[in-house]
C-alpha cells in the first residue's frame, strides 16, 4: 500500500483550486501559483497561522506582492488553497486505490484508508494541525465539507460492489454514520493523542468497528 500511495503523489496533476481571485491557465503561473502555496505551507509550519502573512509569503516564493494578490487577495484564501491542495491529494490517492482494491473486504479497505489518513497527517508535520485547531475550525470550513463529501462517494462505490454481503438496511445512512465515527476517532487521535494509545492500535480498533457495523 505505501508504494501504492508513493506512486500517486509523484503523477498527481494540477488540482483546480476554489476561491482564487484570477484562474492560472498557463504552466508558468500555475508554478507560480504552486509557489506561494509552499510559501505558504512553510510559513505556517514555522510561524503558525498567526504569524503568517501575505507579504512573508511573497517573499518566501520571491514573487511580487502584487503578483501573488492577483490569485489570493487576502490571507484567508491562503490558507483554503493550501487546504485544498492537501485534501485534493489524499482524495486522489484514496480514489484510486479503492477503485484497484475491487472486491476487497470491509476490514482491508478501512485499514488502508485509515493508514493512508495518519500517514499523511504524519508527513505534513505540524501544518494540518495548525490549520485544523486554529479559528479555522474543520467544523465549519467548505473546502473539508467538500472534502468529506467526496470521501463518503468514494467509500460508496466501494460498497456497492459488494451490498449483497453487508447486513446494513441503508447504504447512504450507514456510510454516513462509519464515515463520521471513523473520522471522529481519528480526528480525536491526532489533535489529541493519548500517548498509550499507538497509531496501529487506533486502526485495528477502527478496521473491528466498521467490520462489526456492515457485517
Amino acid at each position: 500500500i505505501t508504494y501504492i500511495i508513493l506512486g500517486f503523489y509523484f503523477t498527481m496533476t494540477w488540482q483546480p483550486l476554489n476561491g482564487l481571485k484570477k484562474d492560472p491557465k498557463q504552466p508558468r503561473a500555475r508554478q507560480t501559483v504552486n509557489r506561494i502555496i509552499d510559501a505558504t505551507a512553510q510559513l505556517i509550519s514555522e510561524l503558525g497561522l498567526e504569524g503568517m502573512t501575505t507579504n512573508k509569503v511573497a517573499d518566501r516564493a520571491n514573487v511580487n506582492i502584487a503578483s501573488l494578490y492577483q490569485y489570493f487577495p487576502n490571507k484567508q484564501v491562503l490558507i483554503s488553497a493550501l487546504l485544498q491542495r492537501q485534501l485534493n491529494e489524499v482524495t486522489l490517492v484514496l480514489n484510486n486505490i479503492l477503485n484497484q482494491m475491487e472486491d476487497a473486504s470491509v476490514e482491508d479497505s478501512t485499514r488502508m484508508w485509515a493508514q493512508l489518513a495518519i500517514q499523511y497527517y504524519r508527513q505534513k508535520g505540524g501544518i494540518m494541525t495548525e490549520v485544523l485547531t486554529n479559528q479555522y475550525t474543520h467544523t465549519t470550513l467548505p473546502e473539508v465539507r467538500e472534502f468529506e463529501h467526496r470521501l463518503m462517494e468514494a467509500m460508496r462505490r466501494f460498497l456497492v460492489k459488494q451490498r449483497h454481503r453487508l447486513k446494513v438496511s441503508d447504504l447512504d445512512l450507514s456510510i454516513y454514520i462509519a464515515f463520521t465515527s471513523c473520522t471522529a476517532v481519528i480526528l480525536k487521535h491526532l489533535l489529541e493523542p493519548v500517548p498509550y494509545y499507538s497509531d496501529e492500535q487506533i486502526v485495528e480498533e477502527l478496521v473491528q468497528l466498521m467490520a462489526r457495523y456492515f457485517y
